[in-house]
């Protein structure tokens, strides 16, 4: 049986200028070398980030190269997970970096406690490390919370979409059969999230901030290109579309309602797709994708995914009436150009 408590998740694609900085934050958390791995997954780049990892692999034999051709974020993840040999493992973009010694504190949580999923923060930071915002579920959270099951923690706290937020246990996500969706280019996370906390026994949050999050102009998310930005929609509509499934099997396995978090985070995945239609002139193709999926019309955001105000509700209305939406699409772009 191995030791290693916990499995850094690492998709590598391009990102050579913050490689060392990401790698060298994982290596230095106050764990024994025995303790940990690294699990890289060079998703077929064309820069040397390869190179960056190997240099580093000498020096700490607990960093693990797998290189593959290139196939996206989801495959290299599950590339990873399918390797990994930890009690617990984390997902860290490598464009990203950790606080120094806070995960130690975490782990010996997770482990002392036989957590299925451990809750924590999250910072922005610009690509020089100056802080931009802490990211929590609630602005007023516990320093901790007592041990709860998945649907009990959600009743209580938002459904947090990405999975850089948790430690969760590699048997847990085994015993399932999850894996990243490789057909999603966004969303992916909240999609598997869903399930992991649904059918989690036992959960818990600590008030503690490791990772920090780069924010990158140039990032995928930044792109403008409206064919890149229509399969974003897309996507994150099909990630909607899978929450629903979950919920869905979640309510007819147990007879019980899932929490309001989870169709919250659902309908934030449509909501915020509407958004982006109007403002990359898409609405039909959007509302009609919604639509092939049973997913359209759909309920507003609120207080269950931490969106409180009436702005909400005005724009939800506006988004339910497809021509008007459509016209005023039209004239975004006319007084953008």
């Amino acid at each position: 049986m191995s030791n290693v408590l916990l499995t850094y998740i690492l998709p590598v694609y391009n990102t050579a200028p913050y490689l060392t900085k990401c790698l060298q934050s994982l290596l230095n958390q106050g764990l024994q070398p025995e303790e940990y791995e690294v699990i890289a997954v060079d998703d077929g780049s064309s820069d040397n980030s390869r190179e960056v990892i190997e240099a580093l692999a000498k020096d700490h034999p607990q960093i693990r190269l797998i290189t593959q051709a290139n196939a996206g974020v989801s495959a290299a993840r599950n590339r990873a997970l399918d390797n990994a040999r930890g009690r617990f493992v984390q997902f860290v973009d490598s464009d990203d970096y950790l606080e120094e010694n806070v995960m130690g504190p975490l782990l010996r949580r997770a482990v002392d406690e036989d957590l299925d999923v451990l809750m924590f923060n999250f910072k922005w930071v610009d690509t020089d490390g100056n802080f931009i915002k802490v990211s929590k579920p609630l602005d007023e959270m516990p320093p901790t919370t007592p041990v709860m099951n998945g649907p009990e923690f959600l009743d209580h706290y938002p459904m947090m979409q990405y999975v850089c937020w948790y430690l969760v246990r590699l048997e847990h996500l085994n015993r399932l059969s999850l894996r990243f969706d490789t057909s999603l280019i966004a969303c992916e996370d909240g999609a598997l999230a869903a399930k992991f906390l649904l059918h989690a026994s036992r959960v818990a949050y600590n008030d503690a901030t490791p990772y920090c999050y780069v924010n990158r102009s140039d990032s995928a998310m930044n792109n403008t290109d409206r064919n890149h930005l229509l399969r974003r929609i897309f996507s994150q509509i099909d990630a909607a579309a899978l929450i629903n499934r979950s919920i869905t099997d979640y309510e007819a396995t147990t007879g019980a309602q899932s929490p309001a978090s989870v169709k919250g985070l659902r309908n934030l995945y449509l909501f915020f797709s509407m958004t982006k239609s109007l403002t990359c002139g898409c609405v039909d193709e959007v509302v009609a994708h919604m639509r092939d999926l049973g997913l359209y019309p759909f309920p507003c955001i609120g207080p269950e995914i931490n969106y409180i105000g009436t702005k909400w509700k005005i724009l939800h209305g506006l988004m339910m009436h497809p021509r008007v939406w459509s016209f005023l699409s039209r004239l975004y772009g006319m007084v953008k150009n």
